[in-house]
């Protein structure tokens, strides 16, 4: 956990609620790692507090099995669609 004196202004604090329900702040780029370590239950998101086993969270993806789905871009796509434009 952190103090007011740790704080850098250019890093971002997130407020935490750890395993002993206790609350706190942790530098942002700490947090992933608190949550895989399982010392953290809940962290305030833009949109509120997000628990974590219950809510969405960021991470690294897992395998798609399925067909891909990206449309490939082209070079020739803006060529084709500027020459397609309607004045």
């Amino acid at each position: 956990m952190m103090t007011d004196g740790d704080a850098d202004k250019n890093m971002k604090l997130i407020k935490v609620i750890f395993i002993d329900n206790t609350a706190g702040v942790v530098k942002s780029s700490s947090l992933a790692q608190l949550i895989v370590a399982g010392k953290i239950v809940a962290f305030r998101r833009s949109e509120g507090w997000a628990k974590v086993g219950r809510d969405p969270m960021r991470g690294n993806g897992g395998r798609y099995g399925g067909p891909e789905r990206r449309v490939p871009v082209s070079n020739n796509f803006l060529a084709a669609s500027e020459s397609d434009a309607v004045i």
